[in-house]
């Protein structure tokens, strides 16, 4: 039998389409996503029938009797005439023999897959699949009796909190855009001297050409309603911008509170308290999350926009 339709040969397929449908998503290109996760289940799926038996991934057609010889190691077919099943019967004869369990989330995975291969399909949805991609691929894993460390190797905590029903939507979303963030972020310098990445770290942060990086302060009227500052990435380790709102106004004191981060070096982003406070239990402590400015009651406008943030709280 061809060593391409082994069980272990499913296994590395499915690995590499994985790997590859985690970096579609974070760069982020969801239709390419949702075809390499598709591709992915596929194999893994093949790899539990063949270890099962090698018979078991034979597609039934006209020459069904010489693929079951050639799949047992008697008959030699040519390339072109073998053929094997495709995700949907794959999952089928799974479910039939009680490896898999009926899960309308993976057969919506399969039809946005086979969108994807054949026409547009919905990012929004494709988006939202990475649950399904691992919480079949933990199943199909210990089928396999394979570790989840060796099949994902670095995207390995992220897909676990895929399937932390313990942990929110939102929570689960910045852990993964963070970890995306600092994988791509580090693929950048594959093959170069360490010391290019570390230059780029300790660039002066934020360049004076990036108009969108500068610190910044937003009126409305004579009252400040946003300010921005400098800020430790937790994706890639450079210096990203923090966001501010207002939360609180006196005569002589404004209280702002983060809403939102940006590192143009890596790309990670979160916007609003929900994501915010999200990162904040992601992200080790270290981002400043308030800020107070004092300032005197008669300042004209003018003064005010000198102000220059005071005292420093962080929680």
């Amino acid at each position: 039998m061809d060593d391409s339709l082994s069980s272990e040969s499913f296994y590395q397929g499915a690995k590499k389409a994985a790997h590859r449908a985690m970096d579609d998503h974070g760069r982020p290109e969801y239709d390419e996503f949702a075809l390499h996760a598709g591709v992915a289940v596929e194999k893994l799926a093949k790899a539990a029938l063949a270890a099962k038996n090698p018979v078991y991934v034979a597609e039934i057609r006209n020459n069904s009797a010489d693929m079951v010889m050639h799949l047992g190691g008697h008959v030699q077919l040519d390339e072109e005439k073998v053929r094997t099943v495709g995700a949907t019967e794959a999952i089928r004869r799974l479910r039939k023999i009680g490896v898999l369990k009926a899960d309308t989330d993976l057969d919506l995975l399969i039809e946005i897959r086979n969108g994807a291969a054949h026409a547009a399909s919905d990012s929004t949805l494709a988006k939202g699949m990475i649950t399904p991609l691992a919480r079949t691929v933990e199943t199909l894993l210990d089928e396999l009796s394979k570790p989840l460390v060796e099949f994902w190797e670095r995207w390995t905590d992220p897909v676990k909190n895929a399937v932390n029903e313990q942990e929110d939507q939102v929570f689960r979303e910045v852990q993964l855009r963070m970890v995306q963030a600092r994988h791509a972020f580090e693929d950048r310098f594959v093959g170069l001297p360490a010391e290019v990445k570390e230059g780029a770290l300790k660039a002066p942060q934020p360049r004076k050409e990036e108009w969108f990086a500068k610190p910044m302060e937003v009126r409305d009227g004579d009252l400040l309603v946003l300010k921005t500052s400098g800020g430790n990435c937790p994706a890639c380790g450079g210096q990203g911008l923090l966001t501010f709102e207002p939360i609180g106004h006196t005569a002589t004191e404004t209280t702002f509170t983060a809403n939102g981060f940006d590192c143009y070096l890596c790309n990670f982003e979160v916007h609003g308290p929900d994501e915010m406070a999200a990162l904040r239990k992601v992200n080790t402590p270290g981002l400043t999350t308030t800020v107070s400015v004092s300032h005197g009651p008669t300042l004209t406008p003018e003064e005010q926009a000198r102000l220059v943030i005071g005292e420093t709280r962080t929680g």
